[in-house]
């Protein structure tokens, strides 16, 4: 009999193995007995004692329906690993009066599949707190969670975040509407931020406030319509880190810095940053005090009262394959651009459809007023607008240095409508244009202000004084054959200005000045062309990537 048995216990494991029915570890848990009434909160205190003996894994029998569980306290997860499984059909409510988790003493705390809502906070976390726990995040919603001082859905501290495909909507706090990241080491995928809020008057980050030491890696993700007086996207702090990838940034709002407020260190690759507006600096992006790098990143349709797509007071700004387009200042200066602090390099970039729309305004694609130096390498500056000086490029600063520049069609509603020149030059203040293989046309005066430093191998159709080097052409009076502005090829998809066969521009530019490449990455070829594009004879290089664009 006892033989019997034995074999009938393996014959039925055998079957449960091969039909998929789950085994049940020693620690793992289940809430409920096939009712949503079965599944109370004490029912859940009871699996989270016995899930935490173990490390075990709590699992939901609810019945077939969506089941809501009332939380009227927090719980503690500080004695074993626990994972928490909803399986898509269960919402943790807490009724806005308390968190939902604290998780610390360097367990693994892991919610798959579940939502928390209305939760709440006197100090941090409306939903979780993490100290020095590995948080894990998988399909999870965060909902309607409130803290009152920081982190309106999480609280991160000395540990680890990693949150993959959740959707953290409507969440609020003083500072970090939904996540407060204050040291840990945070990555996010395939997330959506979603009308979260800095509430305080001096809020930062809408949707994550990073602050040092944190890492925050944000992948693949959406962050739209939040809100922040001082980043209304993100915020990242001095001392402070994060890398944006393939990540949409759109239509949040605030003070300064509606993407994005930096005064750490950025990185931002295959992104838009996109339709943000903020009453102060930087409609896309601000940086204050720290760096930026921009690549294959299109910054779009941003609105600031000065400085409508980037804004920066910091070390530096790095842009790489990048689209400033159609951003507005509303107030003052710099309609795409606004550079007053700090270097700012741009390469293989296009600067178009900006405006700085007030009678006052200067710099419709860039206004520059820095203590360093401004340079653009393979640019096209193109329709960009000013009510002042400067429609194309304003320049009151450091040493701007134009290379291979393609400036048409720009206007300012005073003068310079391609190039405003009023640096000082004084000895406190050194600084000049200086502009190498470039092209300007769409006005019959182009520059105005003082006169720049041409290094040659320029060609204005219409008045710009400044170009008497060898090698200039100024007021030159034929057709530069130019094709029209639009996408004519390249790895990303920035509209440019081709050469037509017969161009003065061919084969015209000085090779010591010359890089390898054109804006579109295509090779330069022979003697190298005027302009931001190297005429090809057989047509367009057309390589697109979608991807670029998103």
């Amino acid at each position: 009999m006892k033989r019997y048995l034995s074999w009938l216990v393996v014959m039925i494991g055998l079957a449960a193995v091969l039909l998929g029915v789950p085994r049940v570890g020693a620690a793992d848990a289940v809430v409920g007995r096939g009712t949503a009434a079965s599944c109370t909160e004490a029912a859940f205190d009871s699996a989270l004692t016995a899930a935490q003996a173990g490390g075990g894994t709590i699992t939901f029998n609810c019945g077939p329906a969506v089941a809501t569980i009332p939380f009227s306290a927090f719980k503690t997860v500080t004695l074993g690993n626990v994972t928490i499984d909803g399986g898509g059909r269960i919402i943790l409510n807490a009724n806005n009066t308390d968190r939902f988790f604290f998780a610390g003493n360097g367990v693994t705390f892991r919610l798959r599949a579940i939502t928390l809502r209305d939760g709440s906070s006197l100090v941090g976390g409306g939903a979780i707190e993490a100290s020095g726990a590995d948080v894990i995040l998988e399909d999870v919603e965060l909902l309607n969670n409130y803290a009152a001082v920081s982190g309106g859905a999480i609280y991160c501290f000395d540990g680890t975040l990693t949150i993959h495909g959740a959707r953290l909507e409507n969440n609020g706090a003083a500072t970090g509407g939904a996540i407060y990241n204050d040291g840990c080491e945070v990555t996010i995928s395939g997330a959506t931020f979603v009308g979260n809020e800095a509430l305080d008057t001096f809020g930062r980050g809408g949707a994550i406030a990073n602050f040092a030491p944190g890492e925050v890696r944000l992948h693949d993700s959406l962050v739209q319509g939040n809100r922040a007086p001082d980043g209304g996207g993100l915020f990242v702090d001095s001392g402070a880190s994060a890398i944006v990838v393939n990540t949409r940034l759109l239509d949040n709002e605030g003070g300064h810095g509606g993407g994005l407020e930096n005064s750490g260190n950025v990185t931002i690759s295959h992104s838009l940053i996109a339709g943000n507006s903020v009453t102060g600096s930087g409609g896309g992006l601000w940086n204050l005090g720290g760096a930026i790098s921009l690549t294959r990143t299109t910054v779009r349709n941003n609105t600031a009262f000065e400085g409508g797509g980037v804004n920066s007071y910091g070390r530096a700004v790095e842009m790489n394959e990048v689209n400033v387009v159609g951003n507005v200042a509303t107030g003052t200066h710099g309609g795409g651009i606004y550079h007053g602090g700090g270097t700012l390099f741009i390469a293989d970039a296009t600067i178009s459809g900006n405006m700085a729309d007030a009678a006052a305004a200067n710099g419709g694609g860039i206004y520059q007023n820095s203590d360093d130096n401004l340079t653009l390498t393979n640019v096209t500056l193109a329709e960009n607008t000013a009510g002042n000086f400067g429609g194309g490029l304003y320049h009151y600063g450091r040493y701007a240095v134009l290379t291979n520049v393609t400036i048409a069609d720009n206007a300012a509603g005073v003068a310079g409508d391609a190039i405003y020149e009023e640096s000082p030059m004084s000895a406190e203040a050194p600084g000049v244009i200086q502009i190498a293989n470039s092209v300007i046309f769409g006005s019959a005066n182009n520059c105005g202000g003082g006169l720049f430093d041409s290094l040659g191998h320029n060609v204005s159709r219409g008045a710009c004084p400044a170009l008497s080097a060898a090698g200039d052409r100024e007021n030159f009076a034929g057709d530069l054959r130019l094709g029209a502005l639009q996408f004519n090829g390249g790895a990303f998809a920035m509209d440019t200005l081709l050469p037509r066969p017969g161009s003065p521009l061919i084969n015209a530019a000085d090779p010591t000045h010359c890089a390898d490449h054109d804006q579109r990455g295509r090779a330069r070829v022979g003697v190298c062309d005027i302009g931001a594009v190297e005429y090809e004879a057989g047509g367009a290089f057309r390589l697109y990537l979608p991807l670029a664009t998103r």
